[in-house]
């Protein structure tokens, strides 16, 4: 497989990828907004750093020069993408979701609102609210 076809997952994201001596390091920048799951913030392998571009913030992913480590850390990366672009296309649908359900209060006799009832089966596990109730918010968290 092609380097482009290796990156191109990451091309909205990537500030630069670099070479130190025998490790890389994967300088990504995203929304001020996006969070980082707790178990994606390993002591030292995950530098915050100031990427100079207004409401974004700049994380440096580091990882040894090998095969499996570089793997691990791109799926690292792919998993706060993926994790921050379900967490906006959810928000955006709850917003959509409540204007409708404005629209529908607002016209609907009150007997027929009162028989209204939401039901959906849970696909959530514990490990799954977990991992979402202890996020680490980009913007809150300090350079060290």
């Amino acid at each position: 497989m092609s380097f482009y076809k290796e990156i191109l997952p990451f091309m909205d994201y990537v500030h630069s990828i670099r070479k130190l001596e025998s490790y890389l390091s994967f300088d990504m920048k995203f929304p001020i907004k996006w969070s980082l799951p707790k178990n994606i913030n390993e002591e030292g392998q995950l530098i915050p750093y100031d990427v100079g571009v207004e409401n974004f913030k700049g994380w440096s992913f580091v990882s040894k020069v090998d095969e499996i480590e570089v793997s691990s850390t791109l799926t690292k990366i792919l998993k706060i993408i993926k994790f921050n672009k379900e967490k906006e296309i959810k928000e955006k649908l709850f917003k959509e979701t409540v204007d409708r359900l404005k629209t529908t209060f607002e016209k609907t006799d009150l007997t027929k609102l009162q028989k209204l009832y939401f039901d959906f089966e849970s696909d959530y596990t514990e490990e799954t609210l977990d991992d979402e109730s202890n996020e680490q918010n980009i913007e809150n968290s300090q350079v060290a």
